[in-house]
């Protein structure tokens, strides 16, 4: 019977104990609970605050960072400067349209295109316009370099020469040049090939020195070609390409070995004629004949 007492004294004592036991874990999860919610209203709060940084201050109070895509002549700040950009303005306040207009004034640029990037930046990508020929001019009694783009349009008449193989063409007359002019509509395939032949294999253009425009009637002309390293002029028609070109340096190269005083060389007509240092009489090269000479009358 004593056995059976002290079982009965254990069982009541563990009855006893376990309801302390689950209020302890109960107190202890309820902790636990209330750490996580505090801890989830901290984080709610910092992702509050840093939204409405975001969306809201940095726009509205920070200066707005300005990107450019496409610069490879000019710096950003060379352009920030020639167009009178306000660095110092919001993102909010920034106009995007009256940017892109001023910018697409510019004479420098083909293409321009202003975006917002959210908070703060802007992204300018332009697309600049490149030298196919230099033409000489004055201006205020100087001779300036004019650098013309592939389409005929001028953009630069500042005196600067571009590095390169860029072709200088003379036989042009400018009144008043100035940034933003065009050449005239019959000149302009002449600077589109030349643009052509600059992206494909602008060495062409390291063994010529000038490029002589000359006038015929109804607004036509032919080309006088100066080469670098000769006292020859080589008169051609007004197509050039690579085909004319590299025919041309063949044709000297056979002069040169008949004879040394040759001083003219005319290849227009789909024939071959040459003037010498002592005759003004042409004279026929047989035996170089043009290819396409069908195209080339």
């Amino acid at each position: 019977m004593s056995d059976m007492y002290s079982f009965a004294d254990v069982d009541s004592y563990y009855s006893k104990k376990e309801p302390v036991v689950k209020a302890k874990k109960r107190k202890a999860s309820d902790l636990r609970t209330n750490i996580l919610k505090i801890l989830v209203g901290v984080l709610f709060a910092v992702l509050v605050i840093e939204a409405v940084i975001y969306v809201v201050i940095i726009p509205c109070t920070a200066s707005v960072q300005i990107r450019f895509s496409g610069l490879t002549q000019y710096t950003p700040e060379e352009i920030i400067r020639l167009c009178g950009l306000n660095v110092r303005q919001t993102w909010i306040n920034f106009d995007t349209g009256a940017v892109s207009s001023k910018l697409k004034k510019m004479p420098l640029f083909e293409s321009v295109q202003v975006e917002k990037s959210f908070p703060d930046q802007v992204i300018i990508t332009v697309s600049e316009r490149t030298t196919a020929a230099i033409a000489i001019a004055e201006v205020d009694g100087k001779s300036v370099a004019v650098q013309i783009d592939k389409t005929g349009y001028v953009y630069r008449v500042d005196g600067n020469i571009p590095a390169g193989n860029i072709p200088i063409i003379s036989g042009l007359t400018f009144e008043n040049p100035h940034p933003g002019i065009r050449l005239n509509p019959k000149l302009r395939p002449l600077l589109k090939q030349i643009g052509t032949i600059l992206e494909t294999k602008p060495a062409y253009f390291s063994a010529i020195s000038e490029i002589r425009i000359s006038p015929k009637d109804y607004g036509e002309y032919d080309l006088i070609l100066y080469p670098m390293h000769s006292k020859i002029r080589v008169l051609a028609d007004k197509e050039l390409n690579e085909e004319s070109l590299q025919y041309m340096m063949v044709v000297l190269d056979v002069i040169d070995s008949l004879d040394p005083d040759v001083t003219e060389v005319d290849l227009r007509y789909g024939a071959v004629s040459y003037k010498t240092r002592n005759s003004d009489r042409p004279y026929q090269l047989r035996g170089v004949a043009l290819k396409n000479d069908s195209n080339r009358r």
